[in-house]
């Protein structure tokens, strides 16, 4: 579901609103409200359940095409694309009249898009007759078109739709991402010319076939340093850059090309700056790094000014990616493992009701923040919202002997500090040893915790970067990463791994400027990680409890078969 579809979803809500009728009866009325409150906490399946008895039309109904629009709506964002057709279909048939048919039309042809049914969403938006849904429509083809990896399902389409720009356009895009053969130039230059294209963009050089992609990594490797402190210094460089070399190979083996290429690029701005300056750098596919603040601003630039993408393998700050869309987070933000978790949370916990409680430092206040906001937003209450300082250990200690724990669903600590930690376990084996926690995955490395008492307790982690090492794909890459460099791999080989298999494949699939299709990709599983999507610019996180690897997003477009790699 792209942009289009949301913006629509908030205007049909204000529309459906203003059109009942003011004498409807109040049971309808009531049904009708509260599943209207259902969709806005993005309680789908709840408010599909509600609106469902009050979308068949009746003489003394007249909600119901409204509730049936909005059952529509809640189906689509459940990924319940079935039920979401055939109440629209309903919709159609029953209520030909209803004055909003067109946006009805057009959250079809989006469910039609869902479902891979390519051919009969075009047709539902080519007849639309309102104006002024047309620059939406022609930005949902293009969100859902680009997600097409097969050449003869689109040139089918082009054969059965001559005349649609979007569509037409998009090929074009596809033609210059990897798609062009030496035969394609007059197909080529036929639509650039029929639609008044670019012709300095589709008609260029570039529009040829890349043999192999370029990507610089630039990981502060400190090689100017003294050999051994270096080596202690920068290991997750040298282990992020290890697991990228081995996703090079697997990527080779499935015949996507990737020359990396390595740039020792540490604090000093000076020589980040040398580093962009070269020529080659500006010719390159993609850029991986730097990975500190410092350089954010320098490298922000440089692709603008280049147009290329680069990935920030590191950071959890979305400042730090920004406006720029040629700038991306691997990492999940502060932002997104917030707000997930705290849908994670509400979706899991009863009653309700959550006390939350962050150390005094900028990520955890940010992450308290976002978690709070997306609680209450889903309709959760919080009984306590309190700062603690580790630092003073008996205020702190005052704080958790103060909490009204009676009639809480949950207690959210966000702090990685010792004396958050134990006066936490503390509290509950004390007082309330069943009441779920939900906090960092960092205290597992605090020593003065001992793992039987985590596992008397239920704890929920937030770990971003959780790996199943008893899954065989893991095991297979523990073996041939050890063989290859006689050491286990670490959490950032991992992480180079995954990263340069997931970017090598959009490269591979859309070209180097694979920004214009991310969003089209949807979310995805990827080798190591659950999910992978691009929502803010933040790849997906995860939850861990007990070593089970729990998503707490859901998954709405695995439609995508992902093939593990041959290691």
């Amino acid at each position: 579901m792209n942009r289009s579809f949301l913006k629509h979803t908030a205007g049909m809500l204000l529309l459906a609103a203003l059109a009942l009728p003011a004498q409807a009866q109040q049971d309808f009325s009531t049904t009708y409200g509260n599943g209207k409150v259902l969709i806005e906490r993005e309680q789908y399946d709840k408010a599909m359940a509600e609106l469902l008895p009050i979308t068949q039309a009746g003489p003394k109904n007249q909600y119901a095409p409204e509730a049936s629009y909005l059952y529509a709506v809640a189906a689509l964002k459940a990924n319940k694309l079935p039920e979401a057709r055939r109440m629209l279909q309903q919709l159609q048939g029953q209520h030909p009249t209803w004055p909003n048919q067109t946006e009805a039309s057009y959250l079809l042809a989006n469910v039609l898009f869902e479902q891979g049914e390519f051919e009969q969403a075009l047709a539902e938006l080519s007849s639309l007759s309102s104006n002024k849904l047309q620059a939406d429509a022609e930005n949902l083809k293009r969100h859902y078109l680009m997600r097409i990896t097969d050449r003869e399902t689109f040139e089918q389409l082009l054969q059965r739709y001559p005349d649609d720009k979007a569509l037409a356009q998009t090929f074009a895009d596809k033609l210059l991402a990897g798609w062009y053969r030496p035969e394609d130039k007059s197909t080529l230059e036929n639509i650039v010319s029929k639609h008044r294209l670019d012709r300095n963009r589709y008609l260029s050089a570039n529009a040829m076939r890349k043999q192999a992609y370029t990507v610089a990594a630039l990981l502060p490797f400190q090689l100017d340093q003294d050999l051994g402190q270096a080596a202690r210094k920068n290991q997750f460089a040298t282990d992020l850059y290890a697991g990228m070399k081995m996703a090079q190979d697997s990527l080779k083996r499935q015949g996507i090309n990737i020359n990396l290429y390595a740039y020792d690029a540490g604090t000093d701005t000076t020589a980040v700056k040398r580093i962009l300056e070269t020529p080659e750098i500006k010719s390159m596919d993609l850029l991986i790094g730097p990975v500190y603040r410092s350089s954010a601003k320098i490298v922000n630039r440089f692709a603008a000014q280049n147009n290329v993408n680069v990935i920030n393998p590191l950071s959890q700050d979305l400042e730090v990616a920004g406006e720029n869309p040629n700038i991306f987070l691997f990492e999940s933000s502060v932002a997104t493992q917030a707000r997930q978790a705290a849908t994670y949370a509400y979706n899991t916990f009863e009653p309700k009701t959550a006390i939350i409680l962050y150390e005094d430092s900028k990520d955890d206040i940010a992450f308290s923040q976002y978690y709070r906001e997306q609680f209450l937003k889903l309709g959760g209450k919080i009984a306590a919202y309190k700062k603690i300082n580790s630092k003073q250990t008996s205020a702190t200690a005052a704080v958790f002997k103060e909490l009204k724990l009676e009639g809480i669903g949950h207690l959210a600590v966000f702090s990685d500090q010792m004396t958050a930690a134990a006066n936490t376990v503390s509290t509950l084996q004390a007082r309330a040893a069943t009441l779920p926690l939900l906090t960092f995955e960092n205290w597992l490395g605090i020593g003065q915790l001992t793992l039987r008492q985590l596992d008397d307790l239920e704890i929920y982690f937030v770990n971003p970067k959780y790996v199943d090492q008893m899954n065989s794909v893991v095991r297979h890459f523990r073996k041939r990463y050890a063989a290859r460099y006689n050491m286990p791999p670490s959490p950032y080989a991992y992480a180079g791994f995954e990263m340069m298999y997931y970017f090598g494949t959009l490269l591979q699939n859309y070209g180097p400027r694979f920004n214009l299709a991310l969003g089209s990709e949807g979310l995805r599983p990827g080798v190591f990680y659950k999910g992978i999507g691009y929502t803010d610019r933040a790849a997906l996180n995860e939850v861990r409890r007990d070593n089970q690897y729990i998503p707490i997003t859901k998954l709405e477009n695995l439609q995508l078969t992902v093939v593990n790699p041959v290691f």
